[in-house]
């Protein structure tokens, strides 16, 4: 196996958090990383060979990205964050299915 970078680390960390998180509960984890089901199958279905091989062809680039307001959790008072966050999720709820 390769050295893998931070981005890597963190991207290959994530996909495995995912995964599991998708076999213990599904609904939940397709709301909590706002996931379309038809992706959600698709993240069950690979083969920790194959996350290490995307994570690999991908690089050094984030597949799973920030949210949106970021920077305003960052800069709200702690006893706020949680709320907040949870009255904004971090894309919208209408996202589109994969292809």
């Amino acid at each position: 196996m390769h050295h893998l970078t931070d981005i890597q680390t963190t991207n290959l960390r994530t996909l495995y958090a995912v995964r599991l998180g998708l076999e213990r509960d599904a609904v939940d984890t397709c709301r909590m990383f706002s996931l379309h089901p038809r992706l959600a199958d698709q993240l069950r279905a690979l083969q920790p060979e194959q996350m290490c091989a995307l994570v690999h062809a991908v690089g050094q680039i984030s597949i799973f990205v920030p949210r949106d307001d970021l920077a305003a959790l960052l800069e709200a008072p702690l006893q706020l964050v949680g709320a907040l966050a949870a009255a904004h999720p971090p894309r919208p709820a209408n996202a589109v299915a994969p292809a």
